[in-house]
């Protein structure tokens, strides 16, 4: 074949696939079923049960993102409600999404237009500034930093006090109206500034658009409450006999709640990053450029280890009773009716007689695959010699989906699709500890592990 595809070669295409009577066979199946059912492997199944060696039990009802990009923050919500309901004695928490998102949005687009500010010089077709224009409230997605830099400066309530709203829910409407609102702040600044206004003017001009963002979220999202009362019933000690529930109330600020029922310093948590490639040698410590939702916020940082060393301190964490924040690609080989996550399931080399194997590092550098979504593992299964087989998910797609909002991860899938994980430094060995506190490599924003999870 010379540089073009001419009629030859569409001719010898053809001849060949018809030379072979199971491509026939495979077209049957997947124009009537589709890809992935066509490829299903039934017998794969019966190796994927749902039970676990080890799991955390107590880790409140499955949430429900619904039609918005806050997979991130419902993830971290999920990871610190567990703390709080030990401290409060509860059965069951859920923490208000809808009122980490006010804020979320607000300083996001607050950081966005900051940026800006630093890179007024850049041309309107350039990378970078594009990258910029992504930064805003109208974007739904984030990462474990947006999580920490929200909760340390705003805290945390129950859901009671700040119910969601169909805009929270269902995000998409408020979200253009941002996108509408964000672009001609940019244009205005930016011709301002090319009008010859200096920085402090340009300052205030962000300072109303500011303004403007916080006034639509609050249409949209209700005011944020700043103090609030919550009413619970704590569970009586498993060792007393014939103890009842005991009725509870406590008035507080949000910063108070999460002091006082978190309270746990998010900075031991330590971004773990698994993405074998010669460009981002491991044992190192990366920090994303021109990250982040809250100016003067902590950095997207992540310490790159092995694979071994990355699901040994996921089950470290497991053991020690504490679920595990992390992020992958939700989009590959899963299914979510079904609930699993399972690179077994599916043949597709077979159906297609083509070889499709890719090594981790080149499938997210060349964008096969990509970090998209973030969940929690709440439990593992470990064969005789302690490796695991098979992960127990919890996602926030609702309860209607999988095994009652969980999802069954294969070994395989863990292995090829998992990029990060957070855990907390109690449960890492030294070396690595001593290589959070590193002064990180910084890498481009568009580095391939850096993508919006939603």
């Amino acid at each position: 074949m010379s540089k073009q595809i001419d009629e030859k070669d569409l001719a010898a295409f053809a001849k060949s696939f018809d030379a072979d009577k199971v491509n026939t066979i495979a077209r049957n199946a997947v124009s009537r079923n589709g890809v992935f059912n066509a490829a299903f492997d039934s017998q794969a199944l019966r190796k994927i049960p749902q039970t676990f060696s080890v799991e955390v039990k107590e880790t409140g009802s499955i949430t429900n993102q619904k039609q918005s990009g806050r997979c991130w923050m419902f993830a971290g919500l999920n990871v610190i409600r567990t703390i709080a309901m030990k401290k409060l004695k509860v059965k069951d928490l859920e923490l208000s999404e809808s009122y980490l998102m006010f804020y979320d949005k607000l300083e996001k687009s607050n950081f966005e237009l900051e940026t800006l500010l630093e890179h007024l010089d850049e041309p309107d077709n350039s990378r970078l500034l594009d990258y910029i224009t992504s930064l805003g409230g109208h974007q739904d997605g984030g990462y474990w930093s947006f999580f920490v830099n929200l909760v340390r400066k705003y805290g945390v309530v129950p859901i009671a006090a700040e119910p969601e709203t169909i805009p929270s829910s269902a995000s998409g409407e408020m979200d253009s109206v941002l996108s509408t609102l964000l672009a001609k702040a940019i244009a205005t600044i930016r011709g301002a500034y090319k009008a010859g206004k200096k920085l402090p003017e340009l300052r205030k001009i962000k300072d109303g658009f500011v303004a403007q963002v916080y006034k639509i979220l609050a249409i949209s999202l209700g005011k944020p409450v700043t103090e609030f009362t919550y009413e619970y019933e704590e569970t009586p000690d498993s060792k007393a006999k014939d103890a009842k529930p005991t009725f509870k109330r406590i008035t507080m600020t949000p910063k108070e709640f999460f002091d006082k029922y978190v309270g746990d310093d998010l900075g031991d948590y330590v971004p773990l990053l698994n993405f074998p490639s010669p460009a981002y040698p491991i044992h190192e410590r990366y920090a994303v450029k021109i990250m982040g939702n809250v100016v003067g916020g902590e950095p997207e940082t992540a310490v790159s280890v092995t694979l071994k060393e990355f699901q040994d301190a996921i089950i470290a964490s497991l053991k020690g009773g504490e679920v595990c924040w992390f992020g992958a690609d939700v989009l590959a080989r899963s299914f979510r009716k079904e609930g699993f996550l399972a690179y077994s399931l599916l043949d597709l080399n077979d159906l297609f007689s083509t070889d499709l194997s890719l090594d981790k590092g080149s499938a997210l550098t060349f964008k096969a695959v990509q970090v998209n979504h973030a969940m929690t593992f709440t439990g593992v299964d470990l064969d005789d010699k302690g490796q695991p087989t098979r992960w127990k998910v919890e996602n926030s797609w609702g309860d209607s989906v999988g095994a009652k909002g969980f999802f069954v991860m294969d070994q395989g899938w863990f292995e090829n699709y998992v990029f990060e994980v957070i855990v907390n430094k109690k449960f890492l060995p030294k070396d690595i500890v001593a290589l959070a506190t590193k002064k990180p490599v910084e890498v481009e924003p568009w580095a391939p592990f850096n993508m919006m999870l939603k």
